[in-house]
This record gives C-alpha cells, sequence and structure tokens, in this order.
C-alpha cells in the first residue's frame, strides 16, 4: 500500500469513526478510531488496538454513509496509539465512489423526511447556534459544517427534491458486522440474531418515528440472512411481545422491546455501537 499511497492523492481529514472486525478467535471486536487522511486507495487512522496485518476491518463513520470494508496493510506503534494504513476493498472502493448521498442530510438535522420548510429553518437556526464554532460551551467546527451543508440542501426545493429522488432509490445495503460467526453459530447465532433485529428496528423507531417499521425484506438484506434464518426469529420476538407485525407486513417495536434493548445492548460491543450511530434501514 505504500507505493500506491504514494501515487493517489491524500486528503488531510480529521473525523472520528468506529472499527470492527472478527479475530482468529471468532470474536467480533471493536474499537475507536479517529482517521488522519483519505486517498481513493484507502485509509489513514488512529487506533489505541494493535490491529494484525492483513485483518480485514469495518470502517463506520458518517462521512461514508456506510461501514467501508478495508484490509490492514501496516500498524505502527506511536506514543499513544497505533498508526494504521488500510485499503478499501474493491466494493467499498465502488460504493464510497458512486454517485449517491453521502450522509443522510436528515439525520444531521434530526429531522423526518416530511418535515416543512419553517421546521427546517427552525432547526437549523438551533443545532446552528449551538455548534457553530465561536460558541465557547458546545462550538464544534465540523458539526456546524455538515450542518450548514444539509441545510442548504434542504432549505432548497429543487435541490431537496433532486436529494430526496437520490435518496429513496438506494435499497438497504447488508451491514457487514451480521456476517461474523457469532450471528451464524446454530444456538450463539440465533440469540444474537434476536438482538440484532430489535437493535434495528430500535434505531428505526428513534430515528423515523413516522415509518418505525422494517419490512422482511429489509431485514434480509440487512443482515444478510435469507428469510428462512429469520422466521423462527421473528416468531419468538413477536411471542415475546417484543415486536409487532402492522398491517403492511412491516415489523416494529414495543415498548417491550425497548426496554430489553435498552437493558442488554450495551453489553455487546458492537452491537451498542449500531445502536448509537441510530443507523437502520428504512429511508
Amino acid at each position: 500500500m505504500n507505493q500506491r499511497r504514494r501515487r493517489t492523492h491524500r486528503e488531510a481529514v480529521n473525523f472520528q469513526g468506529s472499527l470492527f472486525w472478527q479475530d482468529a478467535s471468532a470474536q467480533v471486536r471493536s474499537a475507536a478510531s479517529h482517521i488522519v487522511d483519505l486517498s481513493p486507495a484507502g485509509v489513514q487512522l488512529e487506533c489505541r488496538e494493535r490491529i494484525e496485518i492483513g485483518q480485514v476491518v469495518y470502517l463506520e463513520t458518517s462521512y461514508f454513509g456506510a461501514p467501508a470494508e478495508l484490509t490492514v496493510r501496516y500498524c505502527l506503534a506511536g506514543k499513544s496509539a497505533f498508526r494504521i494504513g488500510a485499503e478499501f476493498s474493491q466494493g467499498a472502493r465502488q460504493s464510497i465512489s458512486a454517485p449517491k448521498p453521502e450522509v443522510d442530510y436528515y439525520e444531521i438535522l434530526q429531522l423526518s423526511p416530511n418535515a416543512d420548510m419553517e421546521t427546517i429553518h427552525r432547526v437549523y437556526r438551533i443545532m446552528a447556534t449551538r455548534f457553530h464554532p465561536d460558541n465557547p460551551d458546545s462550538g464544534d467546527a465540523e458539526k456546524f459544517l455538515r450542518l450548514s451543508e444539509a441545510y442548504k440542501v434542504l432549505s432548497d426545493p429543487e435541490k431537496r427534491a433532486q436529494y430526496d429522488g437520490m435518496r429513496g432509490a438506494e435499497r438497504p445495503r447488508p451491514l457487514p458486522l451480521f456476517q461474523a460467526k457469532a450471528f451464524v453459530d446454530e444456538k450463539e447465532g440465533e440469540a444474537n440474531r434476536r438482538l440484532g433485529v430489535l437493535t434495528l428496528l430500535y434505531a428505526q423507531r428513534r430515528r423515523r418515528p413516522d415509518r418505525p417499521g422494517i419490512s422482511l425484506l429489509e431485514l434480509e438484506e440487512l443482515m444478510s440472512f435469507p428469510r428462512e434464518y429469520l422466521e423462527f426469529t421473528l416468531w419468538y420476538l413477536k411471542e415475546k411481545g417484543y415486536l409487532q407485525c402492522d398491517q403492511s407486513s412491516d415489523f416494529f417495536l414495543t415498548a417491550s422491546g425497548v426496554d430489553f434493548v435498552e437493558q442488554h445492548t450495551p453489553a455487546h460491543a458492537v452491537l451498542h455501537k449500531l445502536l448509537q450511530s441510530g443507523k437502520a434501514g428504512g429511508a
């Protein structure tokens, strides 16, 4: 990767992300990371965890909009963290460069896609004041720039319509963490799949209160499992009262399901990060 990095333009960046991977013992591990530069070939980041060269990892950050698959090419020890160079997989490189919304502007402004223009203006004013770099208590230059970018699009009816068209055309992308052995094993995998379904529905309900449900097809695509793997899982969760199915056959979380997720997810590091990110299936 060193030669490739010298041949490609590298952009200095400064944003946070979460790494997750499956180690040699088939355990899913995760770690916070700080991305310091970016190129078409890969990224350079800082992480407190040492990761083996050749290890496949997944980087989750709002900068990309979806987890990106990378292969670690070097890992150098520093004073307080390891400096890691990782190369995008071919699929991740194509996905990141594809002409689609890189981030969810509605999520950045914490708005429903059905929000009217008055609400967009009001929410932006409140959040821009909070995160403006001149605010000594809560200023955040990176968040302020992302807010401004989102507002520039959503406050313009023509740009918003174009963005909504691109956003609505996207199909749910599989979340790589569900491909780990912990979700496939017969007994342990079933328990983890139950928590995975509930976590996705929890994130969907918080992110889209106007459309809290996820269809079986979307669950199949997000979790990369055929419905035959999910039928028993969904039956069990319905019998326990953790989820229900509406008239359109979408599954949505009940209050009991919310309590279960909040009680059990913090003990599962990777799903806890999914929960915090608020990422789910519905557009």
